[in-house]
């Protein structure tokens, strides 16, 4: 798999230390309602997007199909703005990351193409595990939105400290394009 950038929205607190609660880095513990998660996992999974509107539609789903606009105030999170970042995965991790959107890779995983997208969190977490088990490094599927947008899960145990680097947070409001663009894709407003 080729590198490609990677994008995180979460809520920003300018104050806080990378890695800290509400920074770039942070990955919040009590993991496992989603799909790819590593439940019981101390370090978790972090979930990057491979474009900035998606990474904005992730964060603001719920107001899918409102007919009313978004405001400044729909981009905050437990009292912060929303901020979207960079994020940049060392280039010798790339080789590790089991691209399940190849249909040679499900194969020799044996995997079938319609086990990855099952609404069964059971079953979808297990697939992450063995891949987990087997050494890959995470895994990259198709968003529950749209095929042409993906998602690359990082099982964080599996990476060096080193491995991911976050670019400076750009505060987000109701003007910034990508966020006009995930409303638009999502019928908001």
């Amino acid at each position: 798999m080729n590198p490609v950038p990677l994008w995180r929205v979460f809520p920003w607190d300018p104050a806080s230390a990378e890695g800290e609660r509400f920074s770039a880095a942070f990955v919040p513990g009590g993991q496992g309602r989603s799909r790819f998660d590593l439940p019981g996992n101390p370090l978790g999974v972090i979930y990057l997007a491979e474009s900035e509107e998606h990474a904005v539609a992730e964060m603001i789903q719920g107001f899918r199909n409102s007919p009313h606009p978004l405001t400044d105030d729909d981009l905050t999170a437990w009292g912060h703005r929303l901020a979207l970042a960079r994020v940049t995965l060392a280039d010798a991790a790339w080789p590790r990351i089991a691209d399940l959107c190849d249909p040679g890779v499900l194969d020799a995983l044996h995997i079938t193409a319609d086990q990855p997208p099952l609404r069964d969190r059971g079953r979808t977490q297990a697939i992450a595990a063995a891949l987990h088990r087997d050494g890959h490094a995470g895994l990259r599927w198709w968003s529950a939105f749209w095929g042409e947008w993906h998602t690359t899960v990082l099982f964080r145990e599996r990476l060096p400290p080193d491995a991911l680097t976050y670019g400076p947070p750009e505060p987000l409001d109701a003007s910034n394009p990508h966020v006009a663009e995930a409303a638009r894709l999502l019928d908001i407003g």
